[in-house]
């Protein structure tokens, strides 16, 4: 028995090994083994399984199959081969940085030991002679709930464990063993009892109905800023649990999974993980151990928590569909994670349900195209919920940062004990940025609490959780962030919202620019007055006449999408084609130069697509690379046999080069072109 193995390099090529006869028994696609190769001994993923071989050369045996890989369904292997041919990318680099997990020979979590005095115990510790033991029995006779963590011991008691095992192998007390895991899965399990609005019950209904049919289209959830998305699709899982499948709930950010998690906790206790990839080690461990023991039905997560291997998949959920946090962008495979959710529930024959209050302009022509079906919640769920007031103010005539409009609003708003969101999207401390602001603000009003939330301020995973639940708990006056704020988090005394410069972002030489400045508007209006008061939002720009800006403000979103699909349609950009960027990096300007103009003689073969450049990148210099880039255009329809053109002509071992002094990095559907 032959298998083929893939390992996380650049070439796009497997390796045939040879399996030992103790090995050939329960053998799966994805499996982790460990292999001999280049006198090392390395990991890789069992990509084919055959009888037979045509390699010629000399063949090594496998040195060990994990045998506590998770079997990977056959729909996850069919998205993670799609994943590597849409992407350009090996499919050994796919596993590595989506199912790395399956290399893990053991799931170690520390353990939490509970001890209960026995009726045995109970009878016969007033007559022990061991001092030690008779104490221990006398604690937990006293002790005001049946079980105590013997942790409690350590203090009094000496060689604690020693002693409770000893009583335990007499039948003295009982131990019970749970797993010790901090942060937010370790939550109270009481079940609520999920109420909707008749508007909410209405577009559930809708939901529920077309998803009982099978092969149905995907669903996107839209509606105005608090209307109760959330709890429309919370009430949607309850089918997929009901038939005892699973779920993958998706959200762009770290940030936001303490709150979804303890959502959908609430109503589904004890069945609910989490995953992404700041978790601790035995975080990582405890979710992996529950998903094997089949104790976990639904995971929340940022984008690796995609590649949960659930054995019986039945509803994708992505909240804040139009995030651009859902592209992977620093590591191959540069995937979009609404797009492989797109996939896997293709494969899977499983629901997809897309949520957003400002929907992606993919997702809106899937709609006008009939590809996707559409629910849309017009009113907030609170009948005495207003949409925030907004104010648009003109910066051309006012001094500084912050507007008299601003400071009166935010005088106002702490006189009143409320507390305020501001945005300001552009880190730093130079003129512009988010420190100078809050210094600014301080010189103001000196004797408030400002917490900055930004990626200076959350390096730690624990910071994500811990700066918002002090502002959630009212310990501070002010929460100041960069765009991560606007991401559909719930804080019930904020009654105003500021955007310091809405025109951050708006100029910058990318297509998406207009659409991206109109979301960010939009969501950040949305994070005020969600406990039914009155609420203000504060916009401030150089550029009030501007389209987007202006209608974003009037809150007319039909024509900020027309418009948009009308530029899309005039220029040939997405939805209406295909983008790909090629992005030639160097220490070098000349050798990034170079590359380009190489794989241009090469592009400008092919009549059936466009070619922008080769140009220097809008930002030329990212340290310690020098940026040239090439994009390519291409009919949607034309799009698979470019891909087969692309393998026949260029070498993708080239394209994927990690040499030092050179790197080229291929973008397919890039969210930037900067």
């Amino acid at each position: 028995m032959y298998v083929e193995v893939s390992i996380p390099i650049a070439l796009f090529k497997n390796f045939t090994y040879i399996v030992p006869h103790q090995y050939r028994q329960n053998l799966f696609l994805g499996q982790s083994v460990t292999i001999p190769f280049k006198n090392q001994k390395i990991n890789g993923f069992i990509t084919e399984i055959k009888s037979k071989t045509n390699y010629k050369g000399k063949l090594l045996s496998i040195i060990s199959v994990n045998e506590n890989s998770l079997p990977i369904t056959n729909e996850l292997w069919k998205t993670l081969n799609w994943i590597s041919k849409y992407y350009f990318c090996p499919l050994g680099r796919v596993l590595h940085n989506t199912i790395s997990y399956q290399h893990k020979r053991k799931y170690i979590t520390p353990l939490m030991i509970y001890a209960e005095i026995t009726a045995q115990g109970k009878a016969v510790y007033p007559q022990l002679k061991y001092k030690l033991q008779k104490k221990v029995l006398e604690i937990l006779d006293t002790h005001t709930d049946s079980y105590m963590d013997i942790n409690k011991l350590k203090k009094d008691i000496p060689s604690y464990l020693q002693v409770c095992k000893r009583l335990e192998k007499n039948k003295y007390i009982k131990l019970s063993y749970i797993d010790n895991v901090s942060g937010i899965l370790k939550q109270p399990n009481n079940q609520l009892d999920l109420k909707l609005s008749s508007a909410q019950q209405k577009v559930f209904s809708s939901i529920n109905s077309k998803f009982k049919i099978k092969n149905q289209k995907p669903i996107l959830l839209s509606g105005v800023p608090s209307s109760g998305k959330t709890m429309v699709y919370i009430k949607t899982i309850n089918y997929y649990i009901n038939k005892g499948q699973n779920v993958i709930v998706l959200v762009p950010e770290i940030s936001l999974i303490k709150q979804v998690f303890e959502n959908i906790n609430n109503y589904y206790p004890q069945i609910v993980g989490i995953w992404h990839g700041q978790l601790k080690q035995t975080e990582k461990n405890y979710t992996l151990k529950k998903i094997k023991a089949n104790k976990i039905q639904i995971i929340v997560g940022t984008r690796s928590c995609l590649f949960i291997p659930f054995m019986n998949l039945g509803l994708i959920v992505v909240d804040e569909e139009q995030e651009p946090s859902y592209k992977q962008k620093f590591n191959m495979p540069f995937y979009h994670a609404r797009d492989v959710a797109l996939m896997r529930s293709k494969f899977s024959n499983s629901s997809l349900l897309l949520v957003s209050s400002a929907p992606s302009i993919e997702s809106y022509f899937n709609i006008k195209n009939d590809k996707y079906y559409h629910f849309h919640l017009e009113k907030k769920f609170l009948e005495t919920e207003k949409l925030s007031k907004i104010h648009l103010v003109d910066m051309v005539n006012q001094k500084g940062i912050l507007s008299d409009v601003l400071i009166k609003h935010i005088r106002d708003t702490l006189n009143n004990n409320e507390q305020i969101i501001l945005l300001h999207n552009k880190k730093g401390m130079d003129n512009a940025g988010i420190q100078k602001v809050e210094s600014i603000i301080y010189k103001f009003f000196p004797d408030i609490k400002i917490l900055r939330y930004d990626g200076d301020t959350i390096k730690k995973s624990n910071e994500y959780y811990n700066i918002l639940n002090t502002f959630k708990n009212g310990d501070a006056n002010i929460l100041l962030g960069t765009q991560i704020i606007a991401k559909g988090l719930d804080f019930d005394n904020v009654s105003l919202v500021g955007i310091i410069s809405a025109d951050i972002g708006l100029y910058v030489p990318d297509f998406r620019s207009g659409e991206r400045t109109f979301q960010l508007i939009y969501q950040l209006i949305g994070r005020a007055g969600r406990n039914g008061g009155k609420s203000m939002a504060v916009v401030q720009s150089h550029n009030v006449n501007d389209f987007y800006i202006k209608n974003t403000c009037e809150l007319k979103l039909p024509a900020i999408y027309n418009q948009i699909l009308k530029d899309r349609l005039e220029l040939d950009y997405p939805p209406y084609s295909r983008l790909i960027k090629i992005l030639f990096l160097s220490t070098k300007n000349i050798d990034a130069k170079n590359k380009a103009y190489k794989y241009y003689k090469i592009l400008k073969n092919n009549s059936n697509i466009k070619i922008l450049g080769p140009a220097i990148a809008p930002i030329e210099y990212i340290k310690p690379y020098w940026r040239y880039q090439i994009l390519i255009k291409c009919n949607k329809n034309y799009w698979q046999k470019f891909h087969n053109w692309l393998e026949k002509n260029i070498s993708f071992s080239d394209l994927q080069s990690n040499a030092q002094n050179l790197k080229i990095k291929i973008d397919v559907d890039p969210i930037s072109t900067l």
